[in-house]
């Protein structure tokens, strides 16, 4: 599963007992757009039955959704032409360029709409993990296996604590590079009302196996459905999403990075004293 045969737990959490400020984050994605181009900010798919391209979701606060555009519509035309496929609108985006505009007809609960959207340049994979998250209720966590720590792993049992949301693998080097600070954090805030909650796809022997060799204190919980990282939007290994005690994403973060790091540890000083 997942690449863990690529390399096994690097021990005390630390990669190969080298230091690093930084290290990039490990792709979730086998094929993307590049940042910069004209962007419309929906996934769609082929109607499997009738005619046009449904939208299986419009990222908050894309041209898309600023204009209108929701989850389930029905795109039939574009400028006037008819669609049929995901290609057909990707097209028709291209064609218009950054700053264009499109407008769709939709079809919504039976009904025909008419929604014009502003295009914009492309974000990157990071930034639409932001737009995605921050200042929202955090998405509904699939089931997942306490492995090791204190737990829990699941809302509502979560209610009321800070929690640090990280995904992350055995096998990656900047999720290792970033675990001592994580374990420190649990250390130092876990009394205070923080929760690290380092969640993989890997299967509960192999995390149990590396949660016990490291000493990692934290929790560790399995997501046998791999589910997580697609309901988070989140763009690669590690990503880690910070959330208040009522449950809202205050901030998001991807990589390595000693300064973010830090800011992130100043925002658990901030939030474990809310009410």
């Amino acid at each position: 599963m997942q690449r863990r045969s690529v390399v096994r737990a690097l021990g005390g959490l630390a990669l190969g007992g080298l230091a690093f400020a930084a290290l990039p984050a490990f792709s979730l994605r086998t094929a993307r757009a590049a940042p910069g181009g004209p962007w419309l900010g929906v996934t769609m798919e082929k109607a499997k039955a009738g005619v046009g391209v449904v939208v299986l979701h419009a990222v908050r606060g894309s041209p898309a959704a600023k204009g209108g555009v929701f989850d389930g519509d029905r795109i039939l035309k574009v400028d006037g032409a008819s669609v049929a496929s995901p290609a057909d609108v990707s097209a028709k985006v291209v064609a218009k360029g950054v700053g264009g505009s499109v407008v769709l007809e939709v079809l919504r609960g039976g009904k025909l709409a008419s929604v014009t959207a502003t295009l914009v340049a492309r974000p990157s994979p990071e930034a639409i993990f932001r737009m995605e998250l921050v200042g929202e209720k955090l998405p509904n966590l699939p089931p997942l296996k306490l492995v090791s720590g204190p737990g829990p792993v699941s809302y509502p049992k979560l209610d009321g604590r800070v929690v640090l949301l990280d995904l992350f693998a055995t096998w990656c080097g900047p999720c290792l590079q970033l675990g001592p600070y994580y374990h420190a954090f649990h250390a130092k805030y876990g009394n205070a009302g923080l929760t690290v909650l380092a969640v993989s796809p890997e299967d509960v022997p192999i995390l149990s196996g590396w949660s016990t060799k490291n000493g990692v204190g934290y929790t560790v919980a399995a997501d046998p459905s791999d589910l997580l990282p697609v309901r988070l939007s989140a763009p690669a290994l590690p990503s880690s999403v910070l959330v208040d005690k009522h449950g809202i994403v205050r901030d998001v973060a991807v990589g390595f990075e000693l300064g973010q790091v830090k800011r992130t540890e100043q925002l658990i000083q901030a939030l474990v004293k809310e009410p």
